[in-house]
C-alpha cells in the first residue's frame, strides 16, 4: 500500500509539473516603430495559420479540424481587442478570386512568406548561419507592393501557430518514463508572429513563441497567447 501511495503521489507531482508548463517569446527587429504612408496607418491581418492536433502514446500528430476551427475564431476575437486597447487597425485580407489577374502573384506571396517564416526559425533560433547572425535582413521582395494595392495598408501581419495536446496514452507514457528518470515530450505550442512592409517586402519584426502550457480551444487562454505572441508588436 505504501509503495502504491508513493506511485501516486510522484504521478499527481510529475502531473503538476506538466500543466503548469511555461512559455517564452524571442524576437527580432529592424524597426522600433512604424512609419505610415499616410497619416492612417493600416496594417493587412492575413489569414491566420493555426493547427491543432492530438499527440499520441507514439508522437504522432492527429489533426483536430474542430478545434483549429476554434483556435482560429479565438486567436481573432483576441487580436479584436488588441486593436481596440492599443489603437490599431487590422484591415482583414480576403484572398482574390481566381479571375483576379493579382491573384497568382498573392498566393505566391503567401507561400513565399511562410517559406521565409520558416527558414528564420530555423536559422535564428536552432542553427544560426554566420551570415545571419548579427543581422536580420529577411525579405519577400519588391513583387509585396502588389499586396500593398491588394489591402491598401503599409504592413501586414501573419501569424502561424501549431499547437498539440497529450492523449491519454501520451501522458501514460511520460508518467512511467519519468518513474524511470526518463523525459517524454508532451502537447506543445509552437509559432510566430512577422511583420511585413509592404513597401520593400522586408519582414521588419519577428516573434517566436514556444510554450509547454496554453489552450487554443479556449478564448482566455488563446488571449494569453496572442498576448504574448503580439506583446513587443511595434506600434
Amino acid at each position: 500500500m505504501r509503495t502504491s501511495n508513493h506511485k501516486i503521489a510522484c504521478l499527481l507531482i510529475i502531473s503538476s509539473v506538466v500543466i503548469s508548463g511555461c512559455a517564452t517569446t524571442k524576437q527580432h527587429s529592424s524597426i522600433s516603430e512604424l512609419q505610415p504612408t499616410l497619416s492612417n496607418l493600416k496594417i493587412a491581418l492575413m489569414p491566420v495559420d493555426v493547427r491543432l492536433s492530438i499527440l499520441t502514446a507514439g508522437g504522432m500528430h492527429e489533426p483536430q479540424a474542430e478545434w483549429s476551427q476554434a483556435a482560429e475564431k479565438n486567436i481573432h476575437a483576441a487580436i479584436k481587442k488588441i486593436e481596440e486597447t492599443r489603437e490599431l487597425e487590422f484591415v482583414q485580407y480576403q484572398r482574390p478570386d481566381a479571375a483576379d489577374k493579382t491573384a497568382s502573384t498573392l498566393i505566391e506571396l503567401e507561400r513565399l512568406h511562410g517559406a521565409v517564416g520558416q527558414a528564420i526559425l530555423f536559422n535564428k533560433y536552432q542553427v544560426k548561419l554566420p551570415t545571419k547572425k548579427d543581422v536580420f535582413d529577411w525579405t519577400l521582395g519588391s513583387t509585396a507592393i502588389v499586396m500593398r494595392d491588394a489591402t491598401n495598408a503599409d504592413y501586414a501581419l501573419f501569424i502561424h501557430l501549431r499547437d498539440s495536446y497529450s492523449s491519454g496514452g501520451r501522458i501514460f507514457m511520460q508518467f512511467a518514463a519519468a518513474l524511470l528518470g526518463v523525459g517524454i515530450a508532451g502537447g506543445q505550442q509552437i509559432g510566430f508572429a512577422s511583420l511585413v512592409d509592404l513597401r520593400t517586402g522586408d519582414v521588419v519584426w519577428f516573434n517566436y513563441l514556444a510554450s509547454s502550457a496554453g489552450d487554443l480551444r479556449t478564448y482566455e487562454k488563446a488571449k494569453k497567447t496572442v498576448d504574448l505572441l503580439l506583446k513587443n508588436l511595434p506600434t
